[in-house]
């Protein structure tokens, strides 16, 4: 295929290999924005009860269920010639390199020439899946990492492989902003990317911090969700929500790929997730993980998992130093005031947060080129109010850095030299938006 073809390519009809959780979503997506797809898996009756999943599922996939009309359902096994009509083909199936290798061998024998193609992974490395296509397919194939659930969390991260033309990144974006809706982040193809690298690592540090501190699953969501600009489900919620199963893959992949001891350490899962998912306890796909809905005496009510006795229990009553903090407006003064608290509350918080700013500043040039390209994955992937670094300037980066010392938390050079000039990493000057950049220099943006 060559750069022209590519431009002038229109996306008229798309193939969605795998109808999981995500692959059903992204096909409903399509479908909505009036487009035909395609909905493989190994057996056509699958396709139609995920399709029936669609139907019922909450929050919903689709406004108009005639919508899924569209998507016609098709077998891996016996209908892949069908990927020969298919403009962009996405591989939407089981996060592990294995299965994703065999099908992409087998389906680069139907796909067409000039097709697009890419994987849904969440961090898979591109360039390995990429191996197993011909030498003639792998300049139209790239990662394109949806998140749960895509019709509302408008993230899209692209993530290029080595040999990915330019313009066939060029067809995806433009087809994924101006026909899906999609807000689009470039990624480097590292492990994780940068959601889940960055995302899973604060994750589990939240996970940590709330086990050392003593705060079940309820009341660690109570101070990180919206008080901290983070969205109504918070940390355990979010958990439940993206599976409980994925997130472990994702902590799994990363610390294979990842050659620091001490990243490695921090990508090492509480065993109480293992046993959950030994127990299918994946979270909202399996009725229970960190959250239950039980009936007891004809009332329904939500339990909470103790993860200490791995049993369920009436939710906590809360932690009252919160209650002076929910009608602060702005999100910043909001978190200044939350990290300030000198209980359990406060020191979760901080111990959060401030690992979350540190890593991240760790990973400026290896995840993403920039503060705002991280900033964007982080806002639009987890639906947060502010990234990292947007966050650093709410809550001060002289103060926060001097605290990070006492904590012994190292920074790197560049954001020490903000922090000892007072200075923040978004600045406008002369009516002009501008980000810090490693070098010392401040970048234009838009």
């Amino acid at each position: 295929m060559t750069e022209t073809d590519t431009e002038t390519r229109t996306i008229r009809r798309v193939a969605v290999l795998g109808s999981g959780t995500m692959g059903a979503q992204i096909a409903a997506l399509v479908a909505e924005r009036g487009v035909d797809c395609d909905l493989f898996d190994l057996t056509t009756e699958m396709v139609e009860d995920a399709k029936k999943r669609l139907r019922s599922m909450r929050p919903r996939a689709v406004d108009d269920k005639a919508v899924l009309e569209r998507i016609r359902s098709a077998s891996l096994i016996d209908d892949l010639e069908h990927l020969a009509y298919a403009d962009w083909v996405v591989e939407a199936i089981v996060e592990r390199p294995d299965p994703k290798f065999e099908l992409w061998r087998r389906a680069a024998k139907h796909v067409r020439g000039d097709s697009l193609l890419s994987t849904n992974t969440s961090g898979i490395p591109i360039a390995r899946i990429a191996e197993t296509l011909p030498q003639d397919l792998r300049g139209q194939f790239m990662g394109t990492h949806f998140f749960n659930p895509p019709r509302y969390l408008k993230l899209l991260e692209i993530i290029p492989a080595k040999e990915t033309m330019p313009k066939a990144v060029e067809a995806i974006r433009e087809f994924s902003e101006g026909v899906l809706g999609k807000s689009v982040v470039m990624a480097r193809d590292v492990p994780g990317f940068i959601t889940n690298r960055i995302g899973c690592f604060y994750f589990l540090a939240a996970l940590r911090a709330a086990d050392e501190l003593g705060l079940s699953p309820d009341e660690a969501d109570a101070v990180s969700g919206p008080l901290m600009g983070r969205s109504n489900s918070a940390t355990y919620r979010t958990i439940d929500l993206v599976g409980v199963d994925i997130l472990l893959d994702i902590c799994d992949n990363t610390r294979a790929a990842v050659s620091s001891l001490a990243e490695k350490r921090a990508f090492d899962p509480p065993e109480y997730l293992r046993e959950m998912r030994r127990r299918n306890w994946l979270g909202n796909k399996s009725g229970q993980g960190f959250y239950k809905r039980e009936r007891i005496e004809g009332k329904s009510r939500v339990a909470t998992l103790n993860t200490r006795q791995m049993r369920y229990v009436e939710r906590n009553a809360g932690i009252s130093s919160l209650a002076s903090l929910k009608n602060i407006y702005d999100t910043g003064e909001r978190m200044r005031r939350l990290i300030d608290l000198e209980d359990r509350a406060g020191r979760f918080s901080w111990r959060a947060l401030s690992q979350l700013l540190a890593f991240s500043a760790s990973k400026v040039g290896e995840v993403a080129d920039d503060i705002v390209s991280i900033d964007r994955a982080m806002r639009w992937g987890f639906n947060w109010e502010m990234g990292p670094f947007e966050t650093w300037d709410a809550l001060g980066v002289t103060k926060t850095v001097e605290r990070m010392r006492g904590d012994n938390i190292s920074v790197p050079e560049w954001i020490q030299y903000i922090a000892g000039t007072g200075g923040s990493f978004y600045q406008i000057e002369d009516g002009t938006s501008t980000y810090a950049t490693p070098s010392g220099e401040y970048a234009e943006f838009s």
